[in-house]
Parts: C-alpha cells; sequence; structure tokens
C-alpha cells in the first residue's frame, strides 16, 4: 500500500500516511471476512461500508473500488511472503537444507497468521480484471522462483535430489499451503505436530 501523495506532487506527512494505511488495513480485514462468508460477487461496497463504521462516501477516500480492495488482500499476502527471503538472517545462511528448513518454519508460520487470505487468493483471484491476475501471477511466480533459488543450489552442491526444480518449487509452494486450504479436515493435529509433518514431507521430497 503505497503513500498517498498530495496534490502538489509531495508527499503527505507521516502522519497522515500512517492514519491513511491503518484505515487501509482495517477495511480489508473487515472486507476479507465478508468475501470468505458472502463471496466476493455477492459483497457489496455498503456492506463493508456498514461492516467498517466509515461512511461510504469516506470510503471511497481509501478504497478506489470493490476490486482494488480484493486486490490489495493479495499484495498484503505477496510481500511479506517475499520480504521473508530478502532477510538478512536468511541470505547469510550458506547451507541450502538449513536455509531450505528456516524458510519453511517462516512460510509456515505466515500460513497460520493469513489462513484467510489465502484460501481467498485461490478462491476468489479469477474475479480479478485480467491486468489485475497478471499482476498476481507474477508476484506468485517470483515467489516461486526464490524457494527455486535455494533448490537449485543444495543440488549443485549434491545434498538435493530432483527431477526438475520448477516443479519441485511449486509443488513445496502449495505444500505450504496446505493448512489454509485443509485446516478443516485436520483439526487433530496442533500447530506443533503439522509444522513438524509438513518440513519432514517437504524435506524428504528434495534430500538427496
Amino acid at each position: 500500500m503505497s503513500p498517498k501523495t498530495a496534490p502538489n506532487g509531495k508527499s503527505k506527512p507521516r502522519k497522515c500516511n500512517d492514519i491513511f494505511q491503518k484505515r487501509q488495513l482495517q477495511i480489508i480485514q473487515k472486507a476479507t471476512r465478508l468475501f470468505m462468508k458472502k463471496g466476493y460477487a455477492q459483497t457489496s461496497m455498503r456492506e463493508i461500508s456498514t461492516a467498517t463504521g466509515i461512511d461510504l462516501r469516506n470510503l471511497y477516500y481509501f478504497i478506489k473500488s470493490k476490486e482494488d480492495i480484493l486486490f490489495l488482500v493479495f499484495e498484503m499476502i505477496h510481500r511479506p511472503e517475499i520480504e521473508i527471503f530478502d532477510k538478512q538472517a536468511i541470505i547469510d545462511i550458506d547451507d541450502p537444507v538449513e536455509q531450505l528448513r528456516t524458510v519453511i518454519h517462516q512460510l509456515i508460520d505466515f500460513g497460520y497468521d493469513y489462513g484467510q487470505e489465502i484460501v481467498l487468493l485461490y478462491r476468489e483471484s479469477k474475479s480479478l480484471s485480467k491486468r489485475l491476475r497478471k499482476i498476481i501471477m507474477a508476484r506468485e511466480s517470483l515467489f516461486v522462483a526464490q524457494l527455486e533459488e535455494i533448490l537449485k543450489k543444495g543440488k549443485e552442491r549434491s545434498v538435493f535430489h530432483f527431477e526438475d526444480s520448477s516443479f519441485t518449487a511449486n509443488f513445496i509452494a502449495y505444500g505450504l499451503s496446505l493448512y489454509p486450504l485443509r485446516h478443516w479436515n485436520m483439526k487433530k493435529y496442533s500447530k506443533e505436530e503439522f509444522n513438524v509433518l509438513i518440513e519432514k514431507s517437504i524435506m524428504r521430497t528434495v534430500m538427496a
């Protein structure tokens, strides 16, 4: 979510930006619950206005359209996913096995924090315009490419073994979404138990 710009082209004060972004986040969170409950197409801007307590006219100051809200939900998912790979603590891990394990742990936690949003991505991405879908798919591809780089490094050092790095990276990405997508049928597992099982499953897939 980019900072607002004043009519003269200069950035608005930090306090204004913080308030704007706080309001946007509030709208996104409330709208996500409505989209999950009723479906994107069946949810109106008036209902979002009521849920957030923001007058409909003021709502359009923070959000251009209902599609804009859905796109920002996806952006809220993709940004922290990509940022995980940019963390210096992860970049500095030379051992690809340990690097992959660390990424897996952080992405599993991410799946718990953003479970509703991940389900919404799989369920409602078709509702976006073609232009916005292309942006979402490009970001998904970037996320998979980051996983693929770790896999390639491990294969070069003969600690990973697989036939196709792109397929394996996509397989891992889907596996890391398993809890949000299938949690209704996995209630018998505690978070700790699930984390151990998914990590073991992924590492068995790639280890030489």
